[in-house]
């Protein structure tokens, strides 16, 4: 280890004349220490944390369990039913990391992309920055600050309870960077490429940044900037000189044209790379590279929302940010998979409710072709939870506003911003003139993307909040959409937020009315807090939600696991999207639900966030001769139920069915199958087997090769099959196992979608609910095999292993 050496400011001026070869940047990931609660002192380097948690960023202390090993619920959480009965509280983080005196010398740059919330920093003992909202990303300059030798940062984490209507989290939950520059170099933040025209034949993007100079005498810079495509064939370049003082910067604006564009849009998601290259002297100083597509978006009332020309509509999903069993941890593999279910399932856009997307969620909706709405705030001045962002409102929304645009406005996928979701001063003059502030302070930053919210306010109230915004935004409001459309006629609408079970109802204006664009269910996928509302509701004063043990909203198309729904299943055919054009679920007998209290606040028919009670099961133990109600959902126009073999009718399925086809089936075990018909011939079918008891534990990962970063995920889904590999589903048929790894790797989480099982997440103790569970394996540093063992009671112990590598992207 190199001696703690702080450079002189001698020494400092002349690094910083001398300048390095070239630009880096390093994950932090690793090699950070945690310690709960409030410490006296531990802001000091010299402070003794030999005896602190060892934990890799980024990490949710929320979920962890307790010191006991105990899990982390508790029925007296402060967050309650918000949270899912999680608690906040104060977490300190200590990392270590050794710079030789070339680095220390640097400009230098600490990214943290969020830290829930309240957070501290210091760096060697300076407190260094203080960073209110828990979900913007934000830098701190460590130029002239480092040392020769280990340098110690230093973050607090002072989360109050309760501070968000649904569970945030608590500590350093997304990725840390520290980017080692140059003295001239590219200004990270300032990088800007929009599109100004997009054709099959030619592709304008202008180009904006600034080349900063932070040495002591003037610099000749040579600047080029050109796009390279997805083969690695440079498409365009633009090349200029300029001299920067000292201590000064320049702005550059180059137009690039590209012959023959590859277009980016949901069909087809090409992607090219901004680089940027400074040198001075002939010497490169910096390169950096920014993602990009080349798209137009546009929007009107008569002709709606269109990419590149292409009329599109918004087939989305709101999601939270947690990642269940990792808790708010976003890892970017676990935001990515999220992003990954949703485009498997058919959606093609995402509202990031309530808070910005993750550059990782970004990352994979510009690789996958989904569409994005990227949000900033759920309250303003006036809060929702006593501790939430309101208290900080005020003196950093400006900031924040601006972190949200610089953060997503190169990636393609973004094509909206939202300032806000339902608001509880919108409709007032005060909330029409903070709409108005936050419209205008994205402009500043992005005229090219239209700026929306999400309002929950009748009409006439909402027309004051509209009129200051491109795009209208309607949370559970589509009986609006004919008459406002009549008073307003060249307001563009959607719905920002419908009831699941109203999918054909809040999809039907879509379908038919031109000024309306798209359709976000709440929700997509599951997710922690708000406890049971997809199950039983809200109670008569909208204040009360489910009771301990209930931590999940369970209100999710996609369950928590990953598990697509029925109601999932019911959406793509609603949008024709061909995945599963047929498809047959059996809804639960009256009296045998297996979650209880489905009853207990059914008091708001008007808005019933719960999903119907559907399953796809043939296996009804002590239904024998009853009759089941079986919903088959279908894209073609005639469906035909069987029950072993024999035919229970062919019936008719469109519009006017909602395409939906409805049976009363007697039980009797053995196959039941749907089966589509377009133009009299069979053409897709369904099918639901009676299972047996458990015999076996079928294994699957979402890959088996991971790069040994300590960061790689790994999805291990482990699913209960009877003698014949039949999937067993009745809960009478769950099993309890005990998840561990070894070798070159960790388990990071064990869940199973059951919104009441407040057992360890972490522990790798878990039971299946109806048949499956799914274990998060996280890689270590390390190159080797990791093995995946499932040992679950009165069932052979089952293995799995990946592969960890140093080589490559493993995807």
């Amino acid at each position: 280890m190199l001696p703690n050496l702080r450079l002189t400011p001698l020494a400092l001026t002349i690094a910083l004349l001398a300048g390095h070869a070239a630009a880096e940047q390093r994950s932090l990931s690793q090699g950070w220490l945690f310690e709960r609660g409030a410490v006296q002192g531990a802001e000091q380097p010299a402070f003794d944390d030999a005896r602190w948690r060892k934990v890799t960023v980024p990490h949710d202390y929320s979920i962890m369990d307790k010191p006991d090993g105990s899990p982390p619920f508790d029925a007296k959480a402060v967050g309650g039913q918000d949270s899912g009965y999680l608690p906040g509280g104060q977490g300190w983080y200590r990392k270590h990391f050794v710079l030789d005196a070339a680095d220390a010398s640097r400009v230098l740059r600490l990214n943290f992309e969020a830290v829930y919330m309240d957070a501290d920093i210091w760096f060697n003992g300076e407190h260094v920055g203080r960073h209110r909202y828990g979900y913007t990303a934000f830098t701190l300059d460590l130029t002239g600050k480092a040392k020769a030798g280990d340098n110690v940062i230093v973050v607090r984490v002072n989360h109050v309870d309760p501070s968000s209507r649904w569970y945030a989290g608590s500590g350093l939950i997304r990725p840390v960077m520290l980017d080692l520059l140059d003295p001239v170099h590219v200004a990270p933040d300032s990088v800007f490429a929009s599109t100004r025209f997009a054709s099959a034949e030619r592709g304008e993007v202008d180009v904006r940044a600034a080349v900063v100079n932070r040495s002591l005498s003037a610099a000749k810079v040579e600047v080029t900037s050109q796009l390279v495509a997805g083969d690695g064939t440079v498409a365009a370049r633009e090349r200029l000189s300029v001299t920067i003082p000292a201590r000064g910067k320049a702005d550059i604006d180059h137009r690039l044209t590209v012959a023959r564009p590859k277009l980016w849009s949901p069909d087809a998601p090409n992607l090219y790379t901004l680089v940027q290259e400074v040198r001075v002297g002939g010497v490169l100083k910096d390169t950096r590279r920014t993602r990009l597509g080349i798209r137009t978006v546009t929007v009107d009332a008569e002709n709606g929302l269109r990419i590149n020309g292409k009329k599109f509509v918004l087939k989305g999903g709101n999601i939270h940010h947690d990642n269940y069993m990792l808790g708010a941890a976003g890892a970017p593999d676990a935001d990515r998979r999220k992003v990954e279910l949703m485009k498997d399932a058919g959606y093609n856009a995402i509202r990031s409710s309530h808070n910005p997307a993750s550059q990782a969620t970004l990352d994979a909706a510009d690789e996958l072709g989904v569409l994005v709405i990227d949000e900033a705030f759920d309250m303003w001045r006036k809060s929702k939870r006593d501790a939430d962002y309101s208290r900080f409102f005020e003196e950093n929304w400006k900031q924040d506003i601006d972190s949200l645009v610089i953060s997503g406005r190169n990636h393609p996928s973004v094509i909206f911003w939202s300032v806000g979701n339902e608001i509880p001063e919108q409709a007032s003059a005060e909330g029409v003139r903070t709409t108005r502030e936050l419209a205008a302070r994205i402009r500043l930053l992005d005229t090219t993307r239209p700026v929306t919210q999400g309002v929950n306010v009748d009409s006439p109230d909402n027309a004051p909040i509209f009129a200051e915004l491109d795009v209208a935004g309607y949370n559970y409001r589509a009986h609006l959409f004919g008459s406002d459309h009549a008073t307003h006629p060249k307001r563009v609408m959607y719905t920002s937020e419908s009831t699941s079970k109203d999918a054909f109802r809040y999809w039907e204006p879509v379908e038919t009315m031109p000024w309306v664009i798209g359709d976000f269910v709440w929700t997509a996928v599951d997710y922690i807090g708000e406890t049971g509302i997809g199950w039983m509701g809200y109670s008569k004063d909208w204040k009360q939600l489910g009771q301990y043990p209930w931590h999940l909203a369970y209100c999710g198309e996609i369950d928590a696991t990953g598990r697509k729904r029925p109601a999932a299943y019911y959406r793509q055919v609603l949008w024709k999207s061909g995945i599963d054009p047929v498809a047959a679920f059996v809804e639960q007998p009256a009296g045998t639900e297996d979650l209880p209290d489905r009853e207990y606040f059914k008091e708001h028919p008007e808005l019933d966030w719960s999903l119907h009670d559907l399953h796809p099961s043939w296996t009804w133990k002590g239904q024998e001769g009853k009759p089941l109600k079986v919903s088959v959902y279908s894209e073609h126009p005639e469906v035909e139920l069987f029950l072993n073999g024999r035919s229970l009718g062919r019936r008719p399925v469109g519009r006017q069915t909602e395409y939906k086809a409805l049976y009363s089936v007697p039980y009797e075990a053995g196959r039941l199958v749907a089966v589509g018909y377009r133009d009299g011939k069979a053409t897709d079918r369904w099918e639901l087997r009676t299972a047996g008891a458990p015999a076996s534990v079928k294994l699957s990962a979402d890959r088996r090769q991971v790069r040994a970063n300590g960061e790689d995920l790994v999805y291990v889904t482990a699913e209960l099959v009877d003698a014949d590999g039949v999937p067993v589903y009745s809960r009478d048929g769950d099993r309890k196992f005990r998840v561990s790894v070894k070798g070159a790797g960790t388990l990071a989480g064990v869940g199973n979608g059951n919104p009441m099982d407040a057992s360890s997440l972490q522990s790798g103790e878990r039971s299946t609910f109806h048949g499956r569970l799914v274990a998060v394996v996280r890689a270590g540093v390390e190159a080797g095999p990791i093995e995946v063992e499932f040992a679950g009671e009165g069932m052979v112990t089952q293995q799995m292993w990946v592969n960890a590598t140093h080589h490559g992207d493993a995807r």
